[in-house]
């Protein structure tokens, strides 16, 4: 089947599938952005700024750790085996990260529309 790709998931935060994936790992897809993220650290801080995507729909599945995101002022707690999506236009944020973490983002499409909040 031309253009199948398998892989086992690495042991290491990557990008499984986009535009340009790091390494042999990923998929390079102009539709589909899929990060992997294995990790012992938190990778936002004191928490990301609210932002939204104009175009694309994001997702994130948590498969270990646990994640607080913040939309339109609430917060909500996504623990193992949960997972949330954010639509197109939605402000949203990753407020915090409880490590270890083992998370899938998925985006479709795959495009650079991220619009931070003023």
């Amino acid at each position: 089947m031309t253009g199948f790709h398998h892989r086992k998931l690495p042991d290491y935060s990557t990008f499984l599938s986009g535009h340009t994936p790091p390494n042999d790992v990923g998929f390079q897809s102009q539709q589909l952005q899929i990060w992997y993220n294995k990790t012992d650290l938190s990778w936002v801080g004191s928490g990301e700024t609210p932002h939204m995507h104009l175009l694309s729909d994001e997702c994130f599945i948590v498969l270990a750790g646990s994640l607080i995101v913040e939309v339109n002022g609430e917060r909500f707690t996504v623990g193992p085996r949960e997972f949330c999506c954010f639509p197109a236009g939605l402000n949203h944020a990753i407020i915090e990260v409880h490590p270890p973490i083992e998370t899938l983002m998925i985006r479709a499409p795959s495009a650079d529309d991220k619009v931070k909040q003023g």
